[in-house]
Formats: structure tokens, sequence, C-alpha cells
């Protein structure tokens, strides 16, 4: 009987996958190629089992596919799959596509059942790099360093008031250097402004040592 050899032959596929005969397909996961399906049906039915497909143009120039999957003359599963766009060897891979269906369907498949998305995202060809001319940049505004080091000047003067001695002001200093990395970078790109935070910054040392006197 077809149902009892066809139970038969997807216990045999399950029982002979190994991970080396999945497809990668990333974040979409992995699933078995069409053609690792197809090999395994025809080495197992032979004769008995044939696979027809049938392509329908559509009003856009692009076609519609269905796979017709036959055990002794008899239709068990059908597959389906559309032509998005006519592209290169798209035909063929839409195809493809279109029993892979059929034989998932019929429960040649994996770990899990390959969505149309899968298998069409797995055939799609990699997109080639499209060089854009090249375009003169929109130039940036400069940021304002002066005003970057003013604030950067003003959080020095307050954290030294709260500290008691130099190395209190030092580590105190540490976690707002942090919070302000990126215009402590900025600013010191400027030598004028940098020069303005390091006199700044030994006044307040010499400030904070002669209150302790």
């Amino acid at each position: 009987m077809i149902e009892r050899s066809l139970k038969d032959a997807i216990q045999q596929f399950r029982k002979n996958i190994d991970d080396s005969d999945y497809a990668n397909l990333g974040a979409k996961g992995k699933y078995l190629t069409v053609p690792y399906r197809i090999k395994f049906v025809r080495d197992y039915f032979g004769e008995r089992m044939s696979i027809q497909t049938e392509s329908t143009e559509l009003a856009n120039g692009s076609h519609k596919f269905k796979a017709n999957i036959y055990i002794d003359d008899k239709l068990v599963s059908v597959g389906e799959s559309k032509q998005m766009k006519n592209a290169d060897k798209e035909f063929e891979k839409q195809q493809t596509v279109s029993i892979g269906r059929g034989l998932s369907i019929l429960g040649f498949f994996g770990d899990e059942l390959a969505t149309a998305e899968e298998m069409e995202q797995f055939l799609k060809p990699q997109k080639k790099e499209i060089t854009k001319p090249i375009t003169k940049p929109t130039a940036k505004p400069k940021p304002n360093t002066k005003q970057l080091a003013d604030e950067w000047i003003e959080v020095l003067k307050k954290t030294a008031t709260h500290s008691v001695s130099v190395g209190k002001f030092e580590q105190n200093l540490n976690p707002l250097r942090q919070e302000y990395l990126s215009d402590l970078k900025q600013i010191n790109s400027d030598l004028i402004q940098q020069q303005r935070i390091d006199q700044e910054y030994i006044s307040l040392q010499k400030q904070i040592t002669n209150r302790k006197k």
C-alpha cells in the first residue's frame, strides 16, 4: 500500500538525516535542501515516484509553478510557488521551490517544516553591490570646543568645591570624565581650549591644597 510505504520512507528519511545535511539560513533557521530530498525519494521509490511541474505565465510576464508528486500514479502532494521577478535563473529556482514545498507537505522535511519564505531566502541570489555616484558630503558643523571647554571647567570648579583634598578631587573626577568622554575628546583636538582646561585644573589643585593650610 502507498500509505504504508510512504510512512516507512518518511521514517527512514528522518532517521538518516545528519546535521551536515542541513543548509543554514542564519536567523531564519535551517532546512534540508531540495536536491537532498529529491535524491532520497528517487532512491527509495525509484520509478514508482514521478514529479511533474507546471508553469502558468502571469500578466506581468512572471510565472506561477505547481509541482505534482505521484506515487504509483496516485497524486500524493502538490507544491506551489510564484515567480516574483524576472531575473536570471529565477524561473528554475522557483520551479525548485515548488518541488521542495510539495515534498515538505508530503512529509519529507527536517526538524521543522521549511516555509516558502525560508526556501526563497535560501535560493535568493546574493545582491550585487551597486556603485552609487560619489557625492560631496554635506559639511558637518564643527563642534564648539570653546563652549565644551567652558562647561567642563565649570564641572572642575564644582567638583573642586566639594573635594577636601587633591586625591579626593581626582577620585571625584574619574566618573565625570567617563560621562564627558566624548566632549573631552573633542576638546583635546583644540590645543588652545585644552590648554585652558589644563591651567584651570592646576589652579584648582593649588586652591584645594591651600585650603588645608
